[in-house]
C-alpha cells in the first residue's frame, strides 16, 4: 500500500510464518538481555534500599548478576504466547481503526489529520491489545515479581515456579494467579494507549519531518535515520507512559507481591493507604526512574526490533528490503 508516495507494511503483507518464527527467536533474546532492568524495578518499588543491598551483596558477583535473572524461566514460558496474543489485537485493532477513521474524515487528508488518526489508531488498538494479553500476564507477573522480591534464603528453600504456583493455589484456589487482575486491567488500558499514542504520534511526526529525503540516501543511511527515530520514539512514549501511570503500578505490584491470606488486609485500598502512611505522596512514585529505564528500554529495543522484523517478514522482501527500507516501516 502507498501513501503520498510512501510505501507502507500493512498487517495483510507480513508473512505470518516467518513473522512468528524469527520473532519468538528474537524475542527470547532481547527478554533475556532486558530481564534484570525489570527485576530492577520490581525491587525498586516493593524493597527499601537496604533489603535490596541485601539481595545483591556478600554472595560474590557471579550470584548478584544470577539473582537479577529470578523469574526468567516463567517470564519466558509465559511472555511468548502473551506477545503473540499482543501482537495480533495490536495489528489487526490498528488497521481496522486507522480504516474507520480514515473513512471517518473523509477527504481530509491534512497533514495535523494524518498525525491524528495515527496517534488516535495506534493509543486505543495499544490499549486493547494490553488489556487482551492480561490473562497470560497476570499470573507470569504474581509468580515471577514474588521470587524477584524474596530474600535469598527463603528464595532457596521454596522459591521455584512451580513451588510457588502450588503454594499460591493451595491458599488462595486459583484465583490467586490473578490476583491485581482488576488493577492490571485498569493499568494496562491507559498505560499501552499512552505509550502507542505517543510513539505513533512522534514517529509519524519525524518521518513527516524527514519526508521524502530519506529516498536520496543509500540504504544504510536510511538505517541510521530510522534508528533515530525508533529511538527518540520509544524515549518519548516511555517517559510519558511510565510517570503518567505510575502510582497504579505501584499498587498494582505491592498488591500483587502480598501473601497475605486476608483479601481484605490486601486490597488495592489497604496496600495504598500503608504505602502513603509510609512514604507519603512520594510513595506512590517509587521506582519511576528505573520504570521508565525499563519502558524505555523494552519500548526502544522491542520496536526498532519490531520494525525489522515487520520488514524482513515482508511476503516481497527479498526485493524491497535494500532499495525501500526507510519508506517500508512505520507505525501507524
Amino acid at each position: 500500500m502507498t501513501s503520498d508516495g510512501i510505501s507502507i507494511t500493512e498487517w495483510s503483507d507480513i508473512d505470518r510464518f516467518r513473522f512468528y518464527s524469527i520473532g519468538t527467536i528474537s524475542y527470547t533474546a532481547i527478554t533475556m538481555a532486558l530481564h534484570p532492568v525489570n527485576v530492577i524495578k520490581i525491587r525498586s518499588q516493593i524493597l527499601n534500599n537496604l533489603e535490596i543491598s541485601q539481595l545483591t551483596s556478600g554472595h560474590g558477583k557471579v550470584k548478584s548478576v544470577i539473582s537479577l535473572y529470578r523469574g526468567i524461566g516463567i517470564v519466558l514460558f509465559l511472555a511468548i504466547p502473551a506477545r503473540g496474543i499482543y501482537i495480533e489485537v495490536l495489528e489487526n485493532g490498528r488497521d481496522y481503526i486507522s480504516d474507520y477513521l480514515h473513512r471517518f474524515s473523509g477527504k481530509d487528508s491534512s497533514e495535523r489529520s494524518q498525525h491524528l488518526i495515527a496517534s488516535a489508531s495506534g493509543g486505543l488498538a495499544g490499549g486493547l491489545a494490553a488489556m487482551s494479553a492480561q490473562a497470560i500476564v497476570v499470573p507470569m507477573d504474581v509468580i515471577s515479581q514474588r521470587q524477584m522480591v524474596m530474600d535469598n534464603a527463603k528464595y532457596l528453600e521454596r522459591g521455584d515456579a512451580l513451588r510457588i504456583f502450588r503454594d499460591i493455589t493451595k491458599k488462595e484456589g486459583i484465583i490467586g494467579l490473578y490476583k491485581g487482575l482488576g488493577l492490571s486491567l485498569f493499568t494496562s488500558l491507559p498505560t499501552g494507549s499512552i505509550w502507542w499514542a505517543a510513539y505513533s504520534g512522534s514517529q509519524n511526526f519525524m518521518r513527516s519531518m524527514i519526508g521524502s529525503r530519506d529516498s536520496e540516501k543509500d540504504w544504510f543511511s536510511n538505517i541510521a535515520v530510522n534508528g533515530i527515530v525508533q529511538v527518540t520514539s520509544g524515549l518519548t512514549a516511555a517517559v510519558f507512559a511510565a510517570t503518567l501511570t505510575q502510582p497504579l503500578d505501584v499498587v498494582k505490584t505491592r498488591h500483587q507481591v502480598s501473601t497475605s491470606n486476608s483479601l481484605q488486609k490486601s486490597s488495592y485500598t489497604n496496600v495504598a493507604r500503608e504505602l502513603y502512611s509510609m512514604n507519603g505522596a512520594k510513595g506512590f512514585f517509587r521506582g519511576t526512574g528505573p520504570r521508565i529505564m525499563s519502558l524505555g528500554l523494552w519500548g526502544t529495543v522491542l520496536s526498532s526490533a519490531y520494525e525489522i522484523l515487520r520488514n524482513v517478514s515482508r511476503k516481497d522482501y527479498d526485493t524491497s528490503y535494500y532499495t525501500d527500507f526507510s519508506d517500508q516501516t512505520r507505525i501507524m
